[in-house]
């Protein structure tokens, strides 16, 4: 795998060995070692026919900083990468190395440091029951030849097939790694802790703050209108008198207003939007709304003499 433009296919590099995501990096080391760490992201728990689905692979070890892969599905599906990632279909498929995507499987196209490739894997356009995937991670001190130093790690897994339980409901995707993940985990950083903390205390406080605003503001709204529409049935008095010809149009613009709030405040809820977003176009809606109705009133107003003039 210290080989820069990527491993053979087999382990005697003649066709003749065995596959060499199946047996491992041999040339480097007989055996794995749970020092390096591989890490795979993104990979569903069932695939659905000619769906693409994103994943990175990365390596960690403790001293060596970089290394290569192969990764093979069997010939199962397509992969693709672009063209900023160091990575060729596998070198004896005899496809070009400049390749950005392939049938076969995937290696990397050079050494790279930091050792993380991103990748889509294309599902089989028909249900060819489970895929099996194969991974081979061997981080190199990038001396140019292989060396007890070099350590490789193997890793593998299952995508189910379409019509596994639960397939078409369950799309969430998996983190899944081989290896010591405890070599790698990081000191707690108490300062930035705190940090995350306390912005996440003042974003709270933010969104309280705006949310209890428009609460109280709502509120002294409301109850100004309650208490003018009480006055006015107590003292017979109300809006005053709109010709229809006027009243018509006045209350078919605050009607698709309210309309229109209505469906943006609706819309702005079913996605999960800030309180502040949707609550305002539906009280703007509830508003127009108002508007429609003193619209009416005072279109059953009678006319005064002033009105008459």
């Amino acid at each position: 795998m210290a080989m820069h433009l990527g491993p053979p296919s087999d382990t005697n590099d003649d066709g003749t060995g065995d596959p060499t995501w199946r047996a491992g990096c041999t040339c480097h080391a007989s055996s794995p070692n749970t020092g390096t760490l591989v890490k795979l992201t993104g990979a569903p728990h069932a695939y659905q026919v000619d769906q693409a689905y994103t994943m990175t692979l990365s390596l960690e070890h403790a001293s060596n900083p970089g290394g290569g892969f192969f990764l093979s599905t069997e010939g199962v599906g397509t992969f693709s990468w672009d063209d900023d990632q160091l990575i060729r279909p596998e070198k004896d498929s005899g496809e070009d190395k400049e390749a950005t995507s392939t049938t076969s499987g995937i290696t990397q196209a050079d050494y790279t440091s930091p050792a993380t490739w991103t990748f889509t894997w294309t599902a089989p356009s028909a249900d060819i029951g489970d895929v099996a995937f194969w991974v081979i991670g061997n981080m190199v001190n990038n001396d140019g030849a292989p060396n007890s130093d070099d350590h490789w790690n193997a890793l593998s897994f299952v995508i189910n097939s379409p019509s596994a339980t639960n397939s078409t409901s369950d799309q969430s995707t998996r983190v899944l790694s081989s290896g010591d993940q405890s070599l790698f985990d990081q000191e707690v950083d108490a300062e930035a802790l705190e940090i995350e903390r306390q912005k996440a205390i003042s974003e709270d406080v933010m969104q309280n703050g705006i949310t209890w605003f428009f609460i109280t503001l709502t509120a002294l709204l409301v109850g100004s209108i309650v208490q003018k529409e009480i006055l006015e049935r107590k003292y017979q008095t109300g809006p005053a008198h709109l010709d229809r010809q006027l009243a018509y149009p006045e209350g078919l613009r605050r009607g698709l207003l309210s309309v229109g709030f209505a469906l943006l405040g609706l819309y702005w809820l079913s996605e999960d939007a800030a309180v502040y977003l949707w609550a305002t176009s539906i009280f703007c809606s509830v508003w127009a709304a108002y508007g429609v109705y003193r619209t009416i009133l005072a279109a059953k107003t009678p006319p005064t003499h002033k009105d008459m003039m």
